[in-house]
């Protein structure tokens, strides 16, 4: 049996990266978990965006890359979950005994990691299986 991994989507090219690295690593064999996290709004911008929309846009984009797994073979199920993304990502890999977590980076500074929470950056810090993270560029 092949690597059961948990990779954050949220439908940006970064995250496409992620799923495509994703998607080779784990081949036909494994099984990939496809995770959206509908983070609780930042300070000031809680009027912005309903909760609606961000579990419709979830199931949108997270649909998508179900898509494009079933398209390449790779076993792959979707979970959205009502959390901050690295905490939700977490539970999923605890929950579903995972492997390895992917995500994709825009290559964030340190600073702006830690001023504006960035996935990847609390992920290595946190993260007790292996993680990938995947630049943009890959």
């Amino acid at each position: 049996m092949g690597l059961t991994i948990v990779v954050g989507y949220d439908g940006s090219d970064c995250a496409k990266a992620a799923l495509n690295q994703a998607l080779r690593l784990a081949g036909p064999t494994g099984r990939l978990v496809i995770t959206y996290a509908d983070a609780p709004p930042r300070i000031g911008a809680s009027s912005l965006v309903p909760p609606e929309k961000v579990v419709e846009l979830g199931r949108k984009v997270t649909a998508e890359a179900l898509a494009v797994a079933r398209q390449r073979g790779v076993p792959a199920e979707v979970v959205l979950e009502d959390d901050r993304p690295a905490e939700a990502l977490l539970k999923v890999a605890a929950r579903t005994g995972a492997d390895l977590i992917a995500v994709g980076t825009r290559g964030e500074s340190q600073l702006t990691g830690l001023l504006l929470g960035s996935t990847p950056y609390h992920l290595v810090h946190r993260a007790t299986l292996p993680l990938l993270v995947v630049p943009l560029e890959a």
